[in-house]
C-alpha cells in the first residue's frame, strides 16, 4: 500500500522518465556486453518494469492491450499485417524505380529459415510495441493527451535504433529520428484508433517482415528472396526517404479515417 502510494505521488512524466532510463541505460549496457544485446534483455527489462509500474498503481499486465481477446482483435491484427506488407513492398517499389535498380529472384527459398524469419520478426515487432506503446505511451496518453504521448515516445524510440557505443553525427541522429519517429507515430495512432496494441504489432511486423526480404539499396544487396541490381553511382539516399516517408503519411490517413478498423467492444481505456 506504502508502495502504490508513493508511486501514485509521482507525475507520470517522472513515472516515464524513470522507465525509459532505465531502458536506454540497459541498452547501453548491452551494447558494451555483447552477451545481452538481444530483443529478450530489452524485452525483460520492459517487462519487469511495466509490471512493477501497474502493480504499484493496481492494475494487471493486460490492461495494457496486447493480448488478443476477440474476432476484432485478429482481424485487426491480420488487417496491419497487410498494410504492413503492402506499404513496405509499396516503398521499396519507388525507391529501386527512382534508384534505376531491379530486382533478381534468387531462385531458392529456404522455408525453414522463412518460420525462423517470421518468428524472429513477429516476436521483434511484439516486444518494440510493448516496450514503447505499452505502459509509457499510454500513462502519458492518460495523464497529458494524445500530441505529448505521441511526441514524447518518438525520442526514445528513436534512441532504441542507435548504436549507443559508437559514434554518431547530428545528422545522423536528426535523420534516425525523423524516420523512426513516423514509425512511432504511425504505430502510436494504430493504438489511438483500436484502443489495443494489436493493429500495431500486426502493422510492425509486416513491415519489418517484407524489410527483410526486399532489398532497397545496396547496403541490403542480398536477401533469401531477392538480389537488387544497382549502379551503386546512381544510388541516392533520398529515393529512400521520400518514399517511406510518402507511403508512412498515406497510411497515417487511411488508419485514421478508415472504417475497416475496429475498438474492441470490451477494451478498457487505461484511467488513472
Amino acid at each position: 500500500m506504502e508502495r502504490k502510494k508513493l508511486i501514485d505521488q509521482l507525475p507520470a512524466w517522472l513515472r516515464v522518465s524513470v522507465y525509459f532510463t532505465v531502458i536506454i541505460v540497459a541498452a547501453y549496457i548491452a551494447g558494451a556486453v555483447p552477451a545481452l544485446d538481444s530483443i529478450f534483455f530489452y524485452f525483460g527489462i520492459a517487462l519487469l518494469l511495466s509490471f512493477l509500474f501497474l502493480k504499484a498503481e493496481g492494475r494487471p499486465l493486460t490492461s495494457l492491450g496486447f493480448v488478443p481477446a476477440c474476432a476484432t482483435d485478429w482481424k485487426n491484427f491480420f488487417l496491419g499485417l497487410l498494410i504492413g506488407l503492402s506499404a513496405l513492398l509499396t516503398s521499396a517499389g519507388l525507391t529501386i524505380w527512382l534508384n534505376g535498380g531491379r530486382l533478381v529472384f534468387t531462385g531458392h527459398a529456404d522455408p525453414v529459415f522463412l518460420l525462423i524469419l517470421i518468428f524472429i520478426h513477429l516476436w521483434s515487432s511484439f516486444a518494440q510495441e510493448f516496450t514503447y506503446r505499452g505502459y509509457p505511451f499510454q500513462r502519458l496518453l492518460t495523464s497529458y493527451g494524445p500530441w505529448v504521448a505521441q511526441l514524447a515516445v518518438t525520442l526514445p524510440f528513436a534512441i532504441m535504433h542507435l548504436k549507443l557505443n559508437t559514434g554518431i553525427t547530428w545528422q545522423q541522429f536528426f535523420m534516425t529520428w525523423l524516420t523512426t519517429g513516423m514509425g512511432s507515430l504511425l504505430y502510436g495512432l494504430c493504438y489511438l484508433k483500436t484502443g489495443k496494441l494489436i493493429l500495431s504489432i500486426g502493422l510492425h511486423f509486416g513491415w519489418n517482415l517484407a524489410q527483410a526480404l526486399v532489398p532497397r539499396s545496396p547496403a541490403e544487396c542480398n536477401t533469401m528472396l531477392f538480389t537488387l541490381i544497382q549502379d551503386g553511382q546512381l544510388y541516392h539516399p533520398l529515393y529512400v526517404l521520400l518514399p517511406y516517408l510518402g507511403i508512412t503519411a498515406i497510411m497515417m490517413f487511411f488508419i485514421w479515417r478508415s472504417g475497416l478498423l475496429q475498438r474492441a467492444k470490451e477494451t478498457k481505456n487505461f484511467t488513472s
